[in-house]
């Protein structure tokens, strides 16, 4: 920490006098102009000396009244264009198309301008679809199994391209991969979803070859606003949420928002909770144009337990002598079945722009995380094909007790600078930055205990546990810390992307001598424009992604290592409409995998390649009507080490999506809108080639009605009621999708 702090204040000492020497081209001024932020500072005496003076309040409030009436006479389509011109790489986008962002550059950037596959899920995406869950609202981007082991409770499991990706929240990491009682930030706190795929070290340092999720929160804005809702439906799910932001102060220079969520509901799974609280208050500073530093805070709790049952293959992927088991199913104990996150956050995002040419940015976090963890599970450890007790009747089976209580302090930080300058008929956008993650874990476990006693699934009787004793594990203290450079350069329709990455990685446990290792990567793309809206790129990308936090692996995890060449297209026909493509090829080294014994450990295999394609379409064909389209496929097999020759586990070679969202105003219905989809997720292996979970198909619908300030809307996923397992594992066990969901809601906007 002390290292990333140092760097940090020497940029910041650094900055003005490198400002000072730098020859900025009189077109790159009238560039940054143009990027200023949306929000106008009403204090002259604060702004910039070339600003104009402001209109005088009575003139102004009429301009306002003007444009409001200007933008409630337009068409969808010219709406939606004065939105994309007026859209940054973090902020709110109207419809379902987003033209900016910043994740795949840490700078505001095209997303036709980036060269690598991104798909940016809006928050009109996410209430349209009636997602509940994170990885609810990626079921519909290419390349993306969002429900890859069902509804579980425990966080959101979503695969890129065959692969576990890492999850960010503002451009800093937020959960550790395949760790237990992390934050899970709610959909409703979001602005929009993110999704990198491939290789993103070079500028975040532990990311895997799949890529990552980045979380964009919901910030403080200028104009106000305000909306409180309540929802009614499947699981008896209960939930009141609002929203109110606005300005604090007349001229804009300080601004707030404050989200709240609070849920009382079960699950698909007997006796599992799935109660939330979330107060999330934020405040933004704007002293002048050029200035903008918000702070966000972050309180929530989940209280749930274990949704996920871990039932073995007979019963659930196909019938036994005693048909099949309940989805419902619920193999823990009541009582002392317990699965609750407690999270407190506090977050720091700032950005000055100098002006000619140059800006600076440093996004941080501190997170303290309370979570404890109690569950009983089925024993298939020994025999996975024949896990009973019972051979004659094949219905009861032992479990394993397990009991974890963690405290984790995690501190993130993003610091880096943005130049642009040319040299000659080359224009750059130069990106050098500094990035740290710290994190100290103290845990306390019983292990694993076997209970003997048989536990039947299809008729179970729940006796009790008495609950084993804890007893402390070593104290964990893991940080990362990169330097990264990276150059935007463009001659003509010529557009180039290429960076490094330098990583230092301490693991240090209680105990035991500290591991450090050092890692460097790159990346490299090419694209080139043709005049009728076609950007064919190429690009190669490196990953170094080190394992943080406990109880991952049997002993310290190694970091997975990868690369990947990718092929693709941006095309833009007309306005309103991305036709996106790629063809990929991706090796990764030490991937994790099943223990094949404990569901709560992984292990690592040798080297994973994995090769595929995706096709993304997002277009608005008529005013009334938006479509969204996918495809992808994946071939994913085993390179070398355990299960060589075998297809990865958890992989469907093909998925497919179409969603399509109408308005009846043809039809005289003003404020009504229908919505429907459909999702196809093919078929997946075990990771041995010898358990296959077959392919399924599933459908959601929407209906809305808005009236004034009220909003009416139903949302029914999985129609149909499909029973249907997502994917199933070697070791023993499979996984539940979730059956049909409703949900009602109301919202009140004012």
């Amino acid at each position: 920490m002390t290292a990333s702090l140092k760097t940090a204040g020497w940029l910041g000492a650094a900055l003005p006098m490198l400002a000072a020497m730098i020859d900025v081209t009189p077109a790159e001024a009238q560039s940054s102009a143009r990027e200023l932020p949306a929000v106008v500072v009403d204090q002259p005496s604060r702004a910039p000396a070339a600003r104009s003076r402001p209109a005088p309040r009575r003139q102004a409030n009429s301009a306002a009244s003007r444009r409001t009436a200007t933008r409630a006479a337009m068409t969808p389509d010219a709406a939606a264009a004065a939105g994309a011109r007026a859209e940054t790489g973090t902020g709110p986008v109207r419809g379902y198309l987003a033209g900016q962002s910043g994740t795949g550059t840490k700078t505001d950037t095209p997303l036709r301008e980036t060269p690598q596959s991104i798909t940016v899920v809006t928050a009109d995406r996410i209430a349209d679809q009636g997602a509940l869950t994170v990885q609810e609202t990626l079921r519909y981007v290419p390349g993306v199994f969002a429900d890859a082991f069902g509804p579980d409770s425990r966080g959101d499991y979503p695969r890129f391209r065959g692969q576990d990706p890492n999850i960010y929240l503002d451009g800093t990491r937020v959960v550790n991969t395949f760790q237990f009682n992390e934050w899970r930030p709610d959909p409703y706190t979001l602005e929009r979803i993110e999704v990198l795929r491939g290789p993103s070290s070079v500028l975040y340092g532990d990311t895997s070859t799949a890529g990552l999720l980045n979380l964009i929160s919901k910030r403080p804005q200028a104009e106000s606003f305000n909306e409180i809702g309540v929802q009614y439906g499947s699981f008896n799910r209960k939930q009141v949420q609002l929203d109110s932001t606005g300005k604090l102060t007349k001229d804009g220079e300080w601004l707030y928002r404050f989200i709240g969520v609070f849920r009382d509901s079960n699950t698909q799974t007997d006796f599992v909770k799935d109660d939330r609280i979330v107060l999330a208050p934020s405040l933004t500073w704007r002293p002048t144009n050029n200035t903008s530093w918000t702070v966000l805070g972050t309180y929530q709790k989940d209280m749930s337990g274990s949704s996920t049952a871990f039932l073995p293959h007979e019963g659930t992927l196909y019938p036994g002598p005693n048909g099949l088991i309940p989805v419902r199913r619920f193999a823990s104990e009541p009582g002392f079945d317990k699965y609750q996150t407690e999270t407190g956050a506090v977050s720091s995002l700032f950005e000055h722009s100098f002006g000619d040419g140059l800006k600076v940015r440093q996004n941080m976090r501190y997170a303290h995380v309370e979570g404890i963890y109690r569950t009983m599970y089925p024993d298939w450890s020994t025999n996975p094909a024949d896990p009973f007790l019972d051979p004659a009747t094949r219905r009861t089976v032992a479990r394993w007790v397990s009991s974890r209580q963690t405290t984790k302090d995690s501190f993130t930080s993003d610091t880096n600078a943005e130049l642009k300058f040319a040299t000659g008929a080359i224009t750059h956008k130069a990106l050098f930055g500094v990035d740290y993650r710290a994190l100290g874990e103290r845990a306390s476990s019983s292990g694993a205990i076997h209970d003997p006693r048989p536990f039947d699934l299809y008729a179970p009787v729940y006796n009790g546990v008495v609950p084993p004793p804890l007893s402390p594990e070593p104290d964990l203290r893991q940080s990362q810390l990169g330097l990264y450079a990276q150059d935007q350069m463009r001659l003509g329709p010529w557009l180039a992307v290429v960076g490094l990455r330098q990583d230092f990685i301490t693991n240090d446990v209680q105990g035991a001598p500290a591991e450090d290792t050092r890692a460097t990567t790159g990346r490299a793309g090419l694209m080139y424009e043709l005049p009728f809206g076609l950007t064919p790129y190429v690009t190669y990308a490196q990953s170094f992604n080190p394992i943080f936090g406990s109880g991952v692996c049997a002993t310290i995890c190694k970091a997975q290592q990868g690369e990947m060449v990718e092929l693709g297209f941006k095309y833009n026909p007309m306005p309103g409409t991305a036709i996106n493509g790629a063809i990929y090829d991706t090796i990764e080294k030490n991937r994790l995998a099943a223990d094949p014994t404990n569901p709560l450990i992984s292990t690592q295999t040798g080297k994973v390649r994995i090769r595929g394609a995706e096709l993304e379409v997002i277009t608005r064909v008529t005013p009334d009507l938006d479509l969204i389209g996918a495809y992808a496929y994946v071939n994913a097999t085993v390179e070398s080490g355990d299960n060589a020759g075998k297809r990865v586990e958890t992989v469907p070679e093909h998925q497919a999506s179409l969603w399509a969202k109408y308005r009846l105003t043809a039809l005289g219905l003003q404020g009504v809108t229908v919505g429907g989809g459909v999702r196809y997720i093919g078929e997946s292996w075990d990771g041995t080639d010898t358990i296959r979970t077959p392919d399924y198909t599933l459908f959601d619908a929407m209906i809305r009605y808005e009236t004034g300030p009220w909003r009416f809307q139903v949302n029914a996923s999985n129609i149909a009621d499909k029973r249907h397992v997502t994917t199933c594992w070697s070791r023993g066990d499979c996984f539940f999708g979730i059956g049909r969901t409703v949900l009602g809601s109301a919202t009140y906007r004012f």
